[in-house]
């Protein structure tokens, strides 16, 4: 695939199929992934690959009654507000995603966010306690960043989730090695559903005015 089209191309994908990911086509992109650019090389970040019956345990334990009050919250805050300018191109997606139609609801037998869209892949970036915030996130954002435009190179589909990490305790619970983590992110990846709409709908960009300074 041409660099631009796999630029332009990405997209969250909310529907996916049931059809494992091959254990070696997950580590070629991560294997491509983990040259991302970092803080002075420090390459920070550890990715946990999340299938299988402990992502059948991931999603019994988020769905359970009460599960988002139970949770102390996420290792990061998360933005709740934003000014009106930026958070008008939220319901602008929302509003296309809507109008999508049929199909643009979760999967039957899903629970949308809980379900990470049906994905049969989940994965999780962490880093390890008390590094400094500010430079480990922005690292982070760019290996999966990369992450994400390898698998979509590859005919895959992912979904960059804040929900995935909502529960971190959950996280280093279930997980191996991850006592001393730090959650950052999830990613949802797998095969997406091309036929439905939400997979579809026109997504909208700010123009290119809006989003270049020129000085010189």
């Amino acid at each position: 695939m041409e660099f631009e089209d796999v630029i332009r191309g990405r997209r969250s994908i909310r529907r996916f199929k049931p059809e494992p990911v091959p254990q070696g086509l997950i580590q070629e992109i991560l294997d491509e992934a983990r040259w991302s650019p970092s803080w002075a090389n420090t390459q920070a970040w550890s990715v946990y690959v999340v299938t299988g019956e402990t992502l059948k345990r991931l999603r019994s334990v988020s769905k359970a009654p009460n599960a988002s009050e139970a949770s102390g919250g996420p290792d990061f805050r998360m933005p709740r507000e934003w000014p009106p300018h930026l958070a008008a191109r939220t319901k602008q997606l929302f509003d296309l995603r809507s109008a999508a139609g049929p199909g643009s609801t979760p999967a039957p037998g899903t629970t949308s966010l809980t379900d990470f869209y049906g994905a049969p892949c989940v994965l999780f970036f962490a880093v390890e306690r008390g590094l400094a915030s500010d430079y480990v996130l922005f690292d982070s954002g760019l290996i999966v960043q990369s992450v994400c435009l390898a698998a979509h190179d590859k005919g895959l589909g992912t979904c960059i989730m804040a929900m995935a990490v909502r529960d971190p305790d959950r996280l280093r619970e279930l997980l191996p090695q991850a006592a001393e983590k730090q959650f950052i992110i999830g990613v949802a990846l797998g095969y997406p559903d091309q036929e439905a709409p939400v997979n579809r709908f026109e997504r909208p960009r700010a123009p290119f005015e809006e989003l270049v300074i020129w000085a010189g």
